[in-house]
């Protein structure tokens, strides 16, 4: 990398959704910069043993915070299993996603609103926490992991699109009030990944795309861009096909990204039949 990651972003990373999938990837490629880990997540059994792997191959210490980030309270419980420990570096990788029709047959609006609260209102909050003394140490890093669908308008992943634009201006912005304090703020924007849900998706048929990166690829981009740019797309088929829309009309952009959504994740239903 031709950076002391370790001086620049430790002694801690804290990795929010970081289990398995991306960000079990920015666990292992952090340690293996000899950063130590703490690393939330609500699936015990999964983040337990990502710990205890990481920790024996990397020799670094990792210590798995169990949380729900749907739950509204959770920066007290974080703050707390954290105590004096020095966050340097704070990878918001966590999201609810899904995609369909607005007014899901299974839908509700508390659904959404948990939606609302671990992809805007938790990285939100442990944003405004750890940055502050990383303002005053006057040296840290924030990445919050995003998608390409927080660019245009998005129908079928309406909610989920909203929540990730958000994620993605909240970055960008800070990414400009953070830079004179040497503190790095990145929105790291994935497209497909083969993460173990999608992966599985893949198998079964479902979700068919023409380009996937792995979490390891998505990371090593994140890594590399993160100090250097306030945003970043992973994967030059993600960064073509983003330059692509940027150039039609609204409108068309957002049509596009409509029967994208149709020809892949939804069977070709029309969108009158998918109401119903």
């Amino acid at each position: 990398m031709g950076r002391k990651i370790a001086e620049q972003y430790g002694p801690w990373a804290l990795i929010a959704g970081g289990a398995q999938g991306i960000g079990r990837a920015w666990a292992e490629r952090l340690a293996e910069e000899g950063l130590n880990l703490l690393v939330l997540d609500r699936e015990v059994q999964l983040l337990h043993n990502a710990c205890r792997d990481i920790a024996a191959a990397h020799d670094v210490s990792c210590e798995p915070l169990v949380a729900d980030l749907a739950n509204p309270d959770v920066l007290a419980s974080v703050t707390a299993a954290v105590g004096e420990r020095e966050v340097g570096l704070l990878v918001y990788n966590a999201a609810m996603a899904d995609v369909g029709p607005f007014y899901k047959q299974q839908g509700s609006l508390e659904n959404e609103l948990i939606k609302a609260q671990v992809n805007m209102l938790s990285p939100l909050s442990m944003v405004y926490h750890f940055a502050k003394p990383m303002l005053a140490r006057k040296r840290g890093g924030i990445v919050l992991m995003s998608s390409g669908s927080g660019f245009q308008g998005a129908p079928y992943y309406a909610h989920y699109a909203a929540t990730k634009a958000y994620s993605i201006v909240l970055a960008e912005s800070l990414w400009f009030e953070f830079k004179p304090y040497h503190v790095d703020v990145l929105a790291c924007v994935a497209g497909m990944t083969l993460s173990p849900a999608v992966a599985a998706a893949v198998e079964r048929g479902e979700g068919q795309h023409s380009v996937y990166q792995t979490p390891e690829e998505v990371v090593e981009e994140g890594l590399a861009a993160l100090g250097r740019e306030p945003s970043h797309v992973c994967g030059v088929y993600n960064r073509d096909n983003q330059s692509q829309l940027n150039s039609l009309p609204r409108e068309q952009a957002i049509t596009a990204i409509s029967q994208h959504a149709v020809r892949n994740f939804l069977d070709d239903k029309t969108p009158t039949q998918l109401l119903d």
